[in-house]
């Protein structure tokens, strides 16, 4: 594996997916599903295939959101896709959404990253053992040492029921914070804490997409990575920090 080929495909990849984004940001979008608390856009599709497309070269397998796992037998690497995160606030034209790819191994390494927060202009990059940087700007995590000073990045992920004991630990999470934060894209949250304006992004039950690449950007900028019981959904729990909290 070429690290640097890898990263430029995928910097071109995510450049053009959020070119084409953010042309569509303002029209009217083909709804395919909207059920729950989930909700589809075709765009998504759309922005999947061409990721997929511009990346198929290499030969690896592909696991996006929209099309699930795609593998070659003979490869351990891996893209992962999500081609739009914060689907419904593309939706709702809330300014706050990315796409974002990871190169990831079987053991749930990640060697190349990108986000692109398409509407800020601002596109997130690293490989391993080579920093992690916004527009090739280094990224660094913040130096707070206390909660109670600190910013806590967080989400409530989309599933069909939730348990009262769930909220109940959310609020006792929440309490150990001077801020909490939910902005509805995962991916720009942990982007957010490798560039040192939150210092902690957590959430329960995440899909594996939506925090790929931060994984890699967080580690680079100097933070701390904590991913833990992958299921059958593909969710993890995760938890981001600038590890300096004790």
């Amino acid at each position: 594996m070429n690290k640097s080929e890898c990263l430029d495909a995928a910097k071109q990849a995510s450049l053009a997916a959020g070119k084409k984004l953010k042309a569509s940001f303002f029209e009217t979008q083909d709804l395919l599903a909207n059920s729950g608390r989930d909700i589809k856009l075709a765009i998504d599709q759309e922005i999947e295939e061409d990721i997929k497309g511009e990346l198929q070269a290499f030969g690896y397998g592909f696991l996006g959101e929209e099309t699930g796992l795609k593998s070659d037998d003979a490869s351990e690497y891996f893209w992962v896709v999500d081609p739009l995160d914060g689907t419904s606030n593309y939706y709702r034209n809330i300014p706050i959404c990315a796409n974002s790819i990871a190169l990831m191994d079987s053991q749930l390494n990640v060697h190349v990253a990108v986000v692109n927060s398409f509407l800020e202009n601002k596109l997130y990059s690293a490989s391993a053992g080579n920093g992690s940087f916004c527009n090739d700007m280094p990224l660094k995590v913040s130096e707070t040492t206390s909660k109670y000073q600190s910013t806590l990045m967080t989400g409530i992920p989309a599933k069909t029921t939730y348990l009262d004991s769930e909220f109940k630990e959310m609020i006792q999470l929440f309490q150990e914070w001077k801020k909490v934060r939910m902005i509805g894209s995962a991916a720009i949250a942990g982007a957010w804490v490798a560039e040192g304006i939150a210092d902690c992004y957590q959430e329960t039950g995440i899909f594996i997409w939506d925090i790929a690449a931060t994984m890699l950007l967080v580690q680079e900028a100097g933070g701390k990575v904590t991913v833990s019981d992958l299921n059958d959904e593909m969710r993890v729990d995760a938890e981001f920090t600038n590890g300096k909290f004790t």
